[in-house]
């Protein structure tokens, strides 16, 4: 028994020292990780650890007052340009005197909304006359020209009532003002320059931006704004789909 026992354990000796002899062949295990990573470059897999998250940050750029012949159709180059998604918020008025930068705006997929028909202060209407004189002949306007019949408001200056937010509400109107003023419509303070830094230090991620349509100072800040918006991180979307508005009708953007 003991001779047995002493020729197993030469046996066992003599098997595991060739493979002792093969473990300098291995690679170490940081260089084993890297030829790992090699391997699924070659097959076309990316790591988890190199994938790059989507962008939740979007923003809405918001354009009210028009459309008129001068500055919209500028506003139209630059958004197109830049591949940026907007919404403009147009007054009956001016649909029915420029039909022309009612279709280009919804053949660009912008979204079009609605800011009333003669830019009233709409808290001095009743109600019934809010929706009667302004917002439905302003959305048939567009209908007329589009097919598209907007239910997405906006009040001239934001003002509206309570009772008038709860009414228009009942009524299927959807209300959206902003969270960031550019002070474009303020000739005391809408160089470009003073736009653009204002949106710098005050963007936010959902932020609805308003601007103007009748200023060249719009115009001349716009390329900037979207480039700086754009380095921070952020998608440009329509209010509808930033707030998940029901927009039926309207073609999509992007």
């Amino acid at each position: 028994m003991p001779q047995e026992i002493v020729l197993i354990i030469l046996v066992a000796l003599l098997l595991f020292f060739p493979q002792q002899a093969n473990c300098s062949s291995v690679l170490p295990a940081a260089e084993a990780f890297t030829s790992r990573s090699v391997d699924t470059a070659d097959r076309n897999i990316t790591p988890k650890r190199m994938v790059k998250p989507l962008s939740l940050r979007k923003i809405a750029l918001t354009f009210d007052d028009g459309p008129d012949r001068i500055n919209t159709p500028k506003i139209l180059d630059i958004l197109e340009t830049e591949n940026a998604a907007a919404t403009f918020f147009v007054v009956g008025e001016k649909v029915e005197r420029y039909p022309e930068v009612i279709e280009r705006i919804f053949q660009a997929g912008h979204l079009i909304a609605n800011h009333s028909r003669t830019h009233a202060d709409l808290s001095g209407l009743f109600n019934e006359e809010i929706i009667e004189l302004e917002l439905d002949p302003t959305s048939k306007a567009v209908e007329k020209i589009t097919g598209y019949y907007p239910k997405i408001m906006r009040p001239p200056y934001g003002s509206l009532r309570p009772d008038s937010v709860r009414f228009l509400e009942e009524a299927g109107w959807q209300i959206v003002r902003w969270s960031l003023d550019t002070f474009d419509w303020d000739k005391e303070r809408n160089q470009p320059e003073e736009i653009t830094e204002r949106i710098a230090l005050q963007h936010h991620p959902n932020a609805i931006i308003l601007m103007h349509c009748n200023g060249w100072e719009t115009v001349e800040a716009l390329p900037a704004i979207i480039n700086t918006l754009r380095a921070a991180g952020y998608d440009f979307v329509t209010v509808s789909q930033l707030l998940g508005l029901e927009s039926e009708g309207q073609p999509p953007k992007h």
